[in-house]
């Protein structure tokens, strides 16, 4: 069996902290998993963004608040039959390995150019836009996604 001699040691998460991350990474698998990684990323980010924004619109005040708050993602809280609801991480096979990467990145504060400029809500463009549209700031457009910020 060959070894590294300097492998890189891995990080250090508390309990707290952990859960933070594999939530982030559910729902970047579950949200962008078969989109390229400056998407993932991106989605990524707009979550960061209302993390950095507690309380506002109701969503939460941490990772697993923004997270599992009741209709924002719809792979973690959608509608029964959502085929996303039931997807499950396995970091042995795409695209759960570069979630899991891409997240902690965003998580560790180590991307600190926010792709989607500020952007708290997306939408594939798959579906036609939600009604929250209209009372929201266009930013970006990546990969198959739209983001959007308040605009206030």
């Amino acid at each position: 069996m060959v070894t590294n001699s300097n492998p890189i040691p891995p990080r250090m998460y508390n309990a707290r902290q952990s859960i933070d991350l594999c939530m982030l990474t559910l729902v970047l698998g579950r949200e962008a998993g078969n989109q390229q990684d400056d998407a993932i990323l991106a989605v990524a980010c707009s979550i960061r963004n209302r993390v950095l924004r507690p309380g506002f619109w109701n969503w939460g005040n941490d990772w697993e608040g923004v997270i599992e708050a009741k209709w924002q993602y719809s792979s973690i809280n959608g509608l029964p039959g959502d085929p996303n609801l039931m997807k499950y991480p396995n970091l042995n096979a795409e695209p759960w390995e570069r979630c899991l990467n891409i997240a902690e990145l965003v998580y560790n504060g180590q991307v600190m150019t926010d792709p989607t400029r500020g952007a708290t809500h997306y939408y594939d463009k798959s579906i036609p836009p939600p009604v929250w549209v209209a009372k929201m700031i266009h930013t970006t457009d990546i990969g198959d996604f739209h983001f959007y910020r308040p605009a206030s």
